[in-house]
């Protein structure tokens, strides 16, 4: 990992920064609420991104950090849902290198004081640049979830097919594992998480006094109120799409036998990403290139202000209608 430079985040090491990791729809923002009753930083309420449908309990993500890991993917030629293929050493490259100073001050903004809690699933992918940027000490809570249960969800929320949103979880799960690489680090299931979230949280709590944070007695009683297993909508029976190997049962399993506390986390042998991950992703790329491109031409820009304008003199015909 790079030595960090001198925009690197102020606040020095009186405290821990706790990256919380994983997928998306994998239950980040479950333990992070858990990690905010623990009496742990998160974002303030004004920078938070909004309550949705599909996190009812709050995403306790950080709106200006972000968009600063959207700007790190865009930069590297993809997004959230087209990750790039990382090449080594990729956070040294002068386009990401001028993203820095920036970036520290937004993490500043941010967190001014310490322990806190950051959690934002794009880290799975951009974890390097912030372990470059960001003064330790610092640990991680990887949390994940059945891939099939993910990609269903994703499906519900962002419309992403099935196989599209396995080779999100191959991806981002594989990066987050790697990436983590000695970082003291607390694995769990996010099953386990609201089917069992008192043994949980006491692990996550004696983990937490590992790694330089203490938590105040009453607190394990708050954060533990605020799981139950009603968080869990995708259920373990779901099958995946047809005619593509995207089990990800063998890489699930392999992450179910490191549930626990690592000091620090060394990586996994997950195997080699499967080919079609890469090629589904490129896929993606080269659409959401395509659909900024249309989206951006003055064409679409002309057809978009026809249509509001025409929607604008219905609205007010209809009115007139009501009002005669």
């Amino acid at each position: 990992m790079t030595d960090r430079g001198p925009e690197s985040s102020p606040q020095g090491p009186d405290g821990t920064c706790l990256f919380v990791i994983g997928m998306h729809r994998s239950g980040t923002s479950a333990v992070t609420g858990m990690l905010a009753r623990l009496d742990i930083g998160v974002p303030p309420r004004q920078d938070l991104v909004g309550d949705t449908t599909f996190n009812e309990r709050g995403h306790f993500e950080s709106k200006s950090l972000t968009r600063v890991d959207n700007q790190l993917l865009r930069t590297l030629g993809g997004t959230w849902s087209a990750p790039p293929t990382m090449e080594p050493d990729w956070e040294l490259q002068p386009a990401i290198v001028a993203l820095r100073r920036g970036a520290a001050d937004a993490f500043a903004a941010t967190f001014p004081t310490r322990p806190l809690a950051w959690k934002d699933p794009r880290n799975c992918i951009v974890l390097p640049f912030w372990r470059s940027l960001v003064a330790p000490p610092m640990a991680a809570v990887l949390i994940y979830r059945d891939g099939l249960e993910v990609a269903h969800s994703l499906r519900t929320r962002n419309q992403i097919n099935l196989t599209h949103g396995l080779a999100l979880w191959q991806r981002y799960v594989r990066s987050s594992c790697a990436n983590l690489a000695g970082v003291p680090t607390f694995v769990t299931e996010y099953r386990r998480l609201v089917e069992d979230p008192a043994s949980s949280c006491h692990e996550l709590v004696r983990f937490l006094a590992d790694v330089g944070i203490g938590i105040e007695p009453g607190r394990e009683r708050l954060a533990i109120e605020s799981l139950d297993a009603g968080l869990r909508h995708e259920g373990s029976s779901l099958v995946g799409p047809a005619g593509i190997d995207a089990d990800p049962r063998e890489v699930l399993a392999t992450l179910r036998g490191l549930d626990g506390a690592h000091h620090p986390w060394q990586s996994p042998d997950l195997g080699a990403e499967p080919e079609w991950v890469d090629d589904v992703l490129a896929s993606q790329r080269q659409y959401e290139v395509l659909r900024r491109q249309i989206q951006s031409s003055r064409a679409m820009r002309l057809v978009n202000a026809w249509w509001r304008l025409r929607g604008t003199r219905h609205s007010s015909l209809s009115a007139e209608a009501d009002d005669a």
